[in-house]
């Protein structure tokens, strides 16, 4: 299989080899339709290179390859046609169990959250002039993570740990420009209620995303997003907790194709300038070694 071969040879490509590695990663259903030319012009190498680097993985030449890469599209199309008969406790049948749950919360959430109620929640995330995410139990650990994807994208966000001290800190300095967000997967949540609470009585906005509408975070939010955390186990859910916080993000971005394009823009000017020093420093490295042979 090309995905096996191509990460167990990663590491050791060229970095032109890796550029067409990670294009057919990532777009593997355009690829089996290319031709070594097409495949090299879309990745921005020449032909030799495409067929060079199918041998460096093992094959024949780049033929070889599209047969494989073509293989897998089609067991993927006859999957999602003819889907293979699982038992419940089959470890693919408790897979398939469990995407299918998390589809179901999915569509729940969009059921409960309406597009004028996404409208108001909007006008909030606009009206803030700081965000302050709190979270409890797993959730902790999404609300850390979106604290950093709204920094990225130029808003200004933190993380609010589950520390007395650190929340006393900061929440003793928010006022009716600040929006707390409380996120709770399940009928818990009642220190990040509290931390709620006291910023509601600051005079701060408050957002909470719930998994589940017993939460205590419910009471003290001004607006709520549902994202169901319903799923078979001991464990809550938190697909729908983060597929909505990724969808808010996105949502006080305000992204349109052209603001996407100059952030990536952006993003790789600064990627390229900080791993270019690495990338001489390993030229170099192989240059002495060759010396030393």
């Amino acid at each position: 299989m090309y995905r096996e071969k191509i990460r167990e040879y990663y590491d050791h490509l060229s970095r032109s080899y890796r550029k067409v590695a990670d294009y057919i990663m990532s777009n593997y259903y355009e690829v089996s339709f290319m031709t070594a030319a097409q495949l090299a012009y879309a990745v921005g190498v020449d032909t030799t290179t495409v067929v060079r680097f199918s041998q460096r993985l093992g094959y024949n030449g780049y033929p070889e390859l599209l047969q494989d890469i073509r293989e897998q599209v089609k067991a993927e199309i006859y999957a999602a046609y003819e889907p293979q008969t699982l038992l419940p406790d089959d470890p693919a049948g408790v897979f398939k169990d469990r995407t299918l749950q998390e589809q179901q919360n999915l569509q729940q959430m969009l059921v409960h959250n309406p597009p004028e109620h996404i409208e108001a929640i909007a006008a909030m995330l606009s009206r803030a002039r700081r965000m302050i995410l709190v979270g409890e139990g797993y959730a902790s650990t999404v609300a850390e993570m979106v604290a950093e994807q709204f920094r990225h994208r130029g808003l200004d966000a933190e993380y609010l740990p589950n520390d007395p001290v650190k929340k006393a800190a900061t929440l003793m300095m928010v006022d009716s420009t600040t929006l707390v967000i409380g996120i709770s997967a399940t009928e818990y949540g009642r220190e990040v209620a509290r931390a709620m609470e006291y910023a509601r009585l600051r005079g701060a906005a408050t957002l909470g995303i719930i998994g589940s509408l017993a939460s205590p975070v419910n009471r003290m939010s001004d607006r709520v997003v549902y994202a169901p955390t319903d799923v078979a186990g001991p464990l809550p859910s938190i697909v729908a907790l983060v597929t909505a916080l990724a969808g808010l993000v996105q949502v006080a971005a305000k992204d349109s194709p052209t603001t996407v394009e100059r952030h990536i823009e952006t993003f790789e000017s600064a990627f390229q300038f900080l791993t270019q020093e690495a990338v001489l420093e390993e030229l170099e490295s192989a240059r002495v070694s060759v010396e030393e042979v």
